[in-house]
């Protein structure tokens, strides 16, 4: 942007002097400062001072916008990037809510079939005491399938007591 407007600026200074060199004797005024007095100045040359003065206080102005834009677009490349740092840690915290959650529930499910586990063999216990209680005893368990092969001592007794 400062280039077009030096462009602009300084295509306007030629215009003005040329305008002013072809004015002629009519339009002449003098300029008095503090302590000097300027005689017979065309008035063209004392609008392009002022324009030129006008441009001189300003032109700083304009650099220093172009500085300030340059600092907001930082500030908002550097705001983008924090909500799209915030919008990862998000979706992040949810994969891991989401993975601890499915922990938790294998971990139920684990603990229930233990359980469950648990409550058989306290039932096939309970169920081998009873059987023993009745006279059936079990004689040894099979390790592959948990099946107990059972001998029934009441019959063999009943058998034994009929032999002799």
């Amino acid at each position: 942007m400062p280039i077009k407007l030096i462009g602009t600026v300084i295509l306007l200074i030629l215009v003005t002097i040329f305008c002013g060199l072809n004015l002629g004797e009519a339009n002449r005024c003098d300029i008095h400062l503090l302590f000097h007095t300027f005689k017979d100045v065309p008035v063209f040359f004392t609008v392009l001072l002022s324009f030129f003065v006008g441009m001189l206080v300003m032109f700083p102005f304009t650099i220093g916008n172009a500085k300030r834009k340059a600092a907001l677009k930082e500030i908002e490349n550097k705001a983008r990037e924090e909500k799209r740092e915030a919008k990862e840690q998000a979706k992040a915290d949810a994969q891991a809510k989401k993975e601890a959650a499915h922990a938790e529930r294998e971990e139920k499910k684990r603990a229930y079939l233990a359980e469950k586990e648990r409550r058989e063999q306290e039932k096939r216990a309970l169920k081998n005491a009873r059987e023993a209680e009745n006279g059936v005893k079990v004689l040894k368990v099979n390790p592959a399938n948990e099946v107990p092969v059972i001998k029934d001592e009441t019959k063999q007794t009943a058998k034994a007591k009929k032999e002799d």
